[in-house]
């Protein structure tokens, strides 16, 4: 594209010589700096934005990816004869910095089924994992008001989780059947009923516009009735657990179709929120 830069950030060719460039080279310079003083990509970007140095001349705004690429270029520091910008020992501590924040720890297949259902314990708002302080899985709440933060290992939370699904196994009448209640009617079901109310009451009505509000109706009622389908599941699940099963699949149907949530706090504790609204409290896990 025409607005993509032709020469790194830092440099410019004059009389057909690339030179750095005043204003940017100090900007190369900074960014080496604060990185390597602790500040995130993001938090650089956002600083060069403010700052008004521009990366690319269509915009003033730089993001994550634009640092990334200034703390991985080897011209900073002499290579393929662009002047040296950055001294050698900065350039390396940049990328060992840059290596240890990255390392990674893949996820374990056992805890799939569990992430989605992981909610912070004070604020009941999702958690997500993460993998940013050294590899160590961390788990952060996404209620920016809250920001709860657990690191535990994955071998430990799976531990932990399947620990108080063989809980519940032991205490099978905890898996009582949830009340089927109707939703109340919405603005839409309302409306659509009045409407075929004053259309029966003016009897002036054609049959087929007639025909076409009442199933309207219908469709709006039937909407309003619960799904009995997780209930009949969990009924069938609780007959299968008073016999005895409590196999690994009978842990795993226990996990997708008794539990709502797996509740996570500060103190590494994991409770088990079922879909009928009762919580299985746990003992607290050791530090991973």
């Amino acid at each position: 594209m025409a607005w993509q830069r032709k020469i790194p950030f830092g440099y410019m060719i004059r009389d057909g010589v690339v030179q750095p460039h005043p204003q940017e080279t100090d900007a190369v310079r900074y960014i080496f700096g604060q990185y390597l003083a602790g500040a995130s990509l993001l938090i650089i970007a956002e600083d060069m934005t403010r700052r008004g140095v521009r990366y690319h001349q269509h915009t003033a705004e730089w993001n994550k990816n634009m640092v990334r690429r200034i703390l991985e270029n080897t011209k900073y520091v002499g290579a393929d004869g662009y002047p040296r910008l950055v001294p050698d020992e900065n350039f390396a501590a940049a990328q060992h910095h840059r290596a240890e924040r990255n390392t990674y720890a893949p996820l374990a297949a056992k805890i799939r089924p569990i992430c989605g259902m992981v909610v912070c314990a004070q604020c009941g708002s999702k958690m997500a994992r993460g993998t940013r302080s050294h590899g160590r899985v961390g788990w952060r709440c996404q209620n920016p008001d809250c920001g709860q933060v657990v690191t535990l290992s994955d071998e430990v939370l799976a531990e932990l989780v399947n620990g108080q699904l063989q809980k519940l196994v032991q205490s099978p009448h905890l898996l009582t059947t949830p009340e089927l209640k109707r939703a109340a009617p919405t603005m839409d079901a309302i409306r659509l009923q009045n409407e075929l109310t004053m259309a029966l009451n003016r009897g002036s009505e054609k049959p087929e516009h007639l025909k076409t509000l009442a199933l309207a109706v219908t469709a709006q009622r039937y909407e309003q009735f619960p799904d009995p389908t997780p209930a009949h599941d969990l009924e069938q699940l609780h007959a299968q657990v008073e016999q005895g099963h409590a196999d690994a699949d009978t842990l795993a149907n226990l996990l997708t179709i008794a539990v709502r949530a797996i509740r996570l706090t500060p103190s590494k504790n994991v409770e088990l929120e079922l879909v009928n609204g009762t919580i299985i409290a746990g003992k607290e896990a050791q530090s991973a």
